[in-house]
């Protein structure tokens, strides 16, 4: 994806517009439902806002009824493609908290918690190794910065009922500062934005 534009009309119905290999493709959203081709008919009726902050953005419009409607794009999977995703909402975006705990065999732990709306982000089934198996689940996806850049760790499941989570950093994954990226939540007609924290490594005693 190289580049990309939002636009909604009085419907609700979003279309994305994006650049891919030298052309231009359109995605239309309705409700939960996508499909490519033409765009949808019908004037824009969003324009662009900073009244909120969202990570990773491409492109942050509101519409008349206050509804914010953003793009955002990122690298979820290691080694995987950048995804360009969409979201819809109202009132604050989604809350990721971020920070270190010292110490644990001579290392520091990065825990967190997720929140939209105040309430906590998590689902109710999940893999052993912690991959989401409902449409509720989430993982946080835990980078360090080593070497001049930034490292993926892994990914790992917020847990219920508090939306926290924690990662054991093993010794060769400290780095300087840490930073975590997450899906937000789709709660009914809201597909909440994803979110992004960063925080700096425990001095070790």
């Amino acid at each position: 994806m190289d580049a990309a534009n939002l636009r909604v009309n009085a419907r609700g119905v979003a279309t994305v517009d994006y650049l891919k290999n030298g052309r231009w493709r359109a995605a239309v959203v309705r409700g939960r439902r996508v499909r490519y081709g033409r765009g949808a008919p019908g004037a824009d009726v969003t324009v662009p806002t900073s009244a909120v902050a969202v990570p990773m953005i491409v492109a942050l419009r509101v519409g008349p009824s206050g509804r914010f409607w953003a793009l955002q794009v990122w690298q979820r999977i290691k080694g995987g493609q950048v995804e360009l995703r969409l979201s819809r909402w109202r009132g604050a975006p989604t809350k990721l908290e971020l920070w270190t705990h010292c110490c644990k065999w001579r290392s520091e732990i990065v825990r967190g918690r997720a929140t939209f709306h105040g309430r906590p982000i998590f689902g109710y089934r999940s893999t052993p190794s912690g991959v989401p198996l409902d449409g509720l689940g989430r993982n946080v996806y835990i980078d360090s910065w080593r070497n001049g850049r930034w490292q993926r760790l892994m990914g790992i499941l917020t847990h219920r009922p508090t939306g926290r989570f924690g990662l054991w950093i093993r010794p060769y994954w400290r780095g300087s500062q840490y930073a975590a990226r997450m899906v937000g939540p789709n709660w009914g007609r809201t597909l909440a934005p994803d979110a992004f924290a960063c925080c700096p490594q425990t001095r070790l005693r």
